[in-house]
Formats: structure tokens, sequence, C-alpha cells
């Protein structure tokens, strides 16, 4: 009698007691070699999760796909990824991430105090590279919103800008009259790529 009125009060107390919520799942692993999740090894098919940190080994890469947002870290590369009412943010805190986004997907990029996000809704891609001076931002389809400091510039697909970081190597790169953290740099090698991608993010009913 005593232990069935003991387990009816711890019952009740513990139904007053909120446990952690866990945080919600992002998406998953599709490909992975050199591939590491938070301090482990991940694989094809681990649940990335709201907080996780991403990262690859020198000849590694890794990538994750989130609803219409997937992300792809080169090697040497780390990424933090974050979820809020607004999409996906993914800070970049070394390395390279090239990403394509789906219609209707949204995407925020933070590398340092540069910020990229695609301009609209439509199909977008591109690759970011987090540099010892500047983060590189490279456009592939569609144009790019790109943030820094007070300073914000389209950047048109096909084209690239070398963003210098505030208050790093400042006598790396030349000043215009106008001082702007932002340097137009070729992508010729790129080209390839760009076709490659907007294949990739035509639907099949469209020509």
């Amino acid at each position: 009698m005593f232990r069935h009125i003991l387990a009816m009060a711890l019952a009740f107390l513990l139904t007053g007691i909120s446990l952690p919520a866990q945080a919600p799942a992002l998406g998953a692993v599709t490909q992975s070699s050199g591939g590491h999740l938070n301090n482990s090894t991940t694989s094809v098919g681990t649940t990335i999760y709201d907080g996780d940190s991403l990262s690859t080994e020198t000849a590694g890469s890794i990538t994750l796909s989130a609803g219409p947002t997937q992300l792809t870290l080169a090697g040497d590369s780390a990424v933090l990824v974050n979820h809020d009412g607004a999409g996906l943010t993914a800070t970049l805190q070394r390395g390279s991430l090239t990403f394509r986004v789906e219609s209707g997907g949204a995407l925020k990029i933070n590398a340092v105090d540069v910020h990229i996000r695609p301009l609209s809704s439509g199909p977008t891609a591109g690759q970011v590279t987090l540099e010892n001076c500047a983060v590189l931002v490279t456009s592939r389809v569609q144009s790019l919103e790109v943030t820094a400091g007070k300073e914000t510039k389209i950047v048109e697909e096909g084209k690239s800008y070398r963003v210098s970081l505030e208050g790093a190597c400042k006598n790396k790169f030349p000043l215009p009259i106008a001082p702007s953290r932002f340097l137009a740099a070729p992508i010729a090698a790129a080209i390839i790529i760009i076709i490659g991608v907007k294949k990739g993010l035509e639907s099949p009913d469209r020509p």
C-alpha cells in the first residue's frame, strides 16, 4: 500500500517538471568523406539538429540537405547551422561552403561580419570562401545580396567579389578613391560549374 501511494506521489510530482526540449532536426547528411558532426565522425543519413557544427578533414567533404537548401563543405572547412522562423542560417567558421537553394527556400550565410543571402525566392546557387583577409563570394545562379558593415552590394549571377574583413590586412587590397570593402574578382574558372548548377536547378518540365 505504501509503495502504491509513493508511486502515485512521484508521478504527480513529475508531471509538473518540464523536461528540456530537443533541438529541432534541420536535415540529414547526404554525402560525407572525412566529415565530422560536432566532435564525432559522421556518415550518410546522420540527422543534423539546430546548433550542430559540421567540419571536414583536409581532403574531405560533407553535404547537408535541409529541405529546399543544400550545403556542401569543401576540405578543411567548418560551419555552424541554425534555424529560425526566417529559414536556415549557416555561419562559416573556416574554409569554403557551396550552397544551393530551391524556389521558396530561405538561407542566410554569415562569415565573420559579412552576410550573404539570395536576392530573390527563385532557385539560387553560389559559393562563399573565408580567406585570411577577406570573404570571396561567388554567385552562380541568380543574384546574391551581400552586406559588409553598412555597405550592401548585389552580386549578380556569374560574378564574384572579394569582400575585405573589417580591420584585417588593411594593406592587402588597394582601396579606390571612395573606400569600399568590395573588390571584383575574376571567376572564369567557374563557368563550367555555373552551367552544371543551372541544369541541376531546372525542373524536368523546363526546357
